[in-house]
């Protein structure tokens, strides 16, 4: 962290508060004399801090001993999910299981036991990694997040919720405290892949998630969200459009695998490069669309 004003500071400077309500933590985000970083697992966070990628702050707002951020329940055709339940808890849950499999296949993925026992929903999606694993099982709900403040709470679609390369639609008083994701219908499928380089505890080169129907053979309903593609994971608009109400055969899957492929704009980078991510993301789809039909 030399260079800047953090220099001579390490995480073990940094205070922690702890509060017991969502009424407290809002009131300790709001004071500019307390106001601090809203801390949940910190399982990015605390790597961050520590290697300097992200600033120290003064003062941290611990998130995970309040019981109104805590829980999954169905909800009118929605699973309510609260800001700190954890990977392992979304991996588990019968309810995430059958309304959201594909969110519950990414949570599967995130790190070892230990990260998927601490790391949170909310910590995963407030990062604002293009590569946060649970971002396009997220995205292919058609979901949305809330946030509050003392000034309220504001619910947000999670397709606009991404603002830029690790940012997010957060004001600074603000933390999530819950998503609203509505649930897969019993006869439409959802997939997440994965691919990373080994098979496990990896940070993808490319990810995807897809929630989609077909009818003898023809696509009556499709969202197909990717990661590590581009500064943020992104739904593919333009591919859905064009891939409704089509019929699955050889020459539709060789032409989505290439238009797949022409959405994205991926970078080089130490995990991979471009033209292999574009690549990988068109086989990807096409493999959607494969098990979509033979579903």
């Amino acid at each position: 962290m030399s260079g800047d004003r953090w220099d001579m500071r390490t995480v073990e400077d940094i205070g922690c508060v702890f509060p017991r309500s969502l009424s407290e933590a809002l009131a300790l985000m709001a004071a500019p004399d307390t106001r601090g970083r809203a801390l949940a697992g910190g399982t990015d966070l605390m790597v961050q801090w520590a290697s300097g990628a992200a600033p120290l702050c003064e003062r941290a707002v611990s998130l995970l001993a309040i019981p109104e951020l805590r829980g999954i329940r169905e909800e009118g055709g929605r699973v309510v999910v609260g800001a700190t339940v954890t990977h392992a808890e979304l991996r588990a849950s019968p309810v995430v299981r059958r309304g959201l499999p594909a969110l519950a296949a990414a949570a599967a993925t995130i790190g070892g036991a230990q990260i998927q026992a601490r790391g949170t929903i909310a910590g995963n999606v407030a990062n604002a990694s293009p590569a946060g694993d649970l971002a396009p099982a997220l995205l292919v709900s058609g979901g949305s997040v809330v946030v509050a403040s003392v000034r309220g709470e504001r619910e947000i679609p999670l397709d606009r919720f991404y603002a830029g390369y690790r940012k997010v639609d957060l004001q600074e008083d603000e933390i999530i405290i819950r998503f609203r994701l509505p649930m897969k219908r019993p006869e439409e499928r959802e997939m997440f892949r994965k691919l990373g380089p080994r098979a496990a505890q990896a940070i993808s080169k490319v990810m995807g998630a897809c929630r989609g129907r077909a009818e003898v053979g023809v696509v009556r309903l499709l969202a197909v969200a990717v990661g590590s593609v581009a500064p943020v994971p992104v739904r593919l608009r333009g591919f859905e459009e064009w891939a409704i109400g089509r019929r699955v055969d050889g020459a539709m899957l060789e032409e989505a695998e290439a238009r797949a492929s022409e959405e994205v704009r991926p970078i080089d980078d130490i995990r991979s490069t471009a033209a292999y991510r574009g690549w990988v993301t068109g086989r990807v789809v096409r493999e959607f669309l494969e098990q979509l039909l033979a579903g």
